[in-house]
């Protein structure tokens, strides 16, 4: 019993990972060879059994704590402002019962102000840890598509609705026809760029989509139901609190802000960006391609032009700044971000048409060099993707 004693010492001295498992299994191999040529082959081998069912029993229980550390609830609950109109300060909440609104809203923040004729629609995400370790939430990737009424023909048949059927809503659509221009560009939900959105256990957070929804006149049907499916995407990990990590995970919000700022969606030609990193395979071929995307200079200069913006009082003047600052921004974004996107697209392209996916592009020897540098900074099996679909109606009267 003296090779049993020696493995229950080892295990009990704190093993960390499969990996150093594997390390002490192998050394075993060769203490049990030898008794097997000291005591005989039966009682060797019993002691290989019982090697073997508490390396089972310490593989179950090292997924069993990892699965709960990353264990989060997603639900959400959406608002409507009244419309807004010329002189108006802002919109007001539609007059409902302290029940229904108390059931209804997530938070007490407030809606920003709506333009004269529309509304402010905002979509309030709770994030609910049910796990027993703290989660850092890497992405919350929002959007929104419409059923239409005559989308009622995409399900004749017998035939599913699926995201793509679903009339969209793209920040470039027209403003007068469409229902909300950019309630379908994929929005990367945070509180600020260096807000580090991290859930405590048995904790919560709250994280808000908010846009603008046009009143529609009766020959488009006022007054009947709008149908809305949001697709969510949340992407979180085990928390990692080394200032390495935290740097790390500071420059990935910039490339996820970068890359849906108006002034790069204009140079790139894209109308959902951030689209593309909503499966598992394109949010890990993003993560190989962040670090290119996180420019820091890009969130300054748009800083600048909003408050030089903000300092000119006269209509005119204030219209013709923001008009020569969006041509400046989407110079500075055409040479200094669209390479690096267009890469990032050519990679994209590989994965769809090859059936092996993202592992496809793991032959290129260059690829999995910096594969492996991406690996360690955000090692994939320590992350989780949720996505959700939640459908939302708004209510005629509402």
């Amino acid at each position: 019993m003296l090779s049993w004693a020696m493995i229950s010492g080892v295990l009990a001295d704190g093993v960390t990972d499969l990996q150093r498992v594997g390390i002490v299994a192998q050394a075993f191999v060769s203490i049990l060879t030898g008794l097997i040529a000291a005591l005989g082959v039966p009682l060797a081998l019993r002691q290989v059994v019982n090697l073997q069912r508490e390396m089972r029993r310490y593989e179950m229980e090292t997924r069993r704590r990892l699965d709960a550390e990353t264990n989060l609830n997603i639900s959400a609950r959406h608002s409507l402002t009244r419309p807004a109109h010329h002189g108006r300060a802002h919109g007001t909440h539609t007059p409902q019962s302290g029940a229904v609104v108390a059931e209804r809203l997530a938070s007490t923040q407030p809606s920003p102000a709506a333009e004269p004729g529309k509304r402010v629609l905002r979509l309030d995400l709770t994030l609910e840890n049910v796990g027993e370790g703290s989660v850092d939430v890497l992405a919350c990737l929002v959007a929104a598509r419409e059923l239409e009424r005559h989308g009622e023909g995409v399900i004749s048949g017998g035939r599913d609705a699926q995201w793509d059927d679903l009339t969209p809503h793209f920040w470039d659509a027209d403003p007068a026809r469409s229902l909300s221009p950019g309630l379908s560009t994929t929005k990367h939900i945070v509180y600020a760029q260096d807000a580090l959105a991290r859930v405590k256990a048995k904790s919560h957070k709250v994280l808000a989509r908010v846009d603008q929804v046009r009143e529609r006149v009766e020959s488009e049907g006022e007054g009947d139901d709008i149908y809305l499916l949001y697709r969510i995407v949340v992407v979180a990990r085990r928390s990692a609190r080394a200032s390495e990590a935290v740097a790390q995970w500071s420059a990935l919000q910039r490339a996820l802000l970068n890359v849906n700022a108006p002034a790069f969606r204009a140079a790139a030609g894209e109308r959902d960006p951030l689209g593309y990193a909503t499966t598992p395979d394109g949010w890990r071929l993003f993560l190989h391609h962040y670090d290119a995307l996180a420019d820091p200079k890009l969130p300054k200069l748009r800083a600048a032009a909003d408050r030089e913006e903000l300092a000119l009082t006269d209509a005119a003047e204030r219209r013709q700044a923001a008009e020569r600052h969006a041509a400046e921004l989407r110079a500075y974004c055409a040479a200094s971000l669209a390479p690096a996107w267009r890469a990032f697209r050519a990679d994209y392209d590989r994965i769809l048409s090859d059936r092996g996916g993202f592992a496809s592009l793991l032959a290129d020897r260059r690829f999995r060099h910096r594969q492996r540098e991406i690996e360690r900074r955000f090692p994939w099996s320590a992350q989780e993707i949720w996505t959700e679909y939640i459908y939302v109606t708004l209510q005629e009267g509402e």
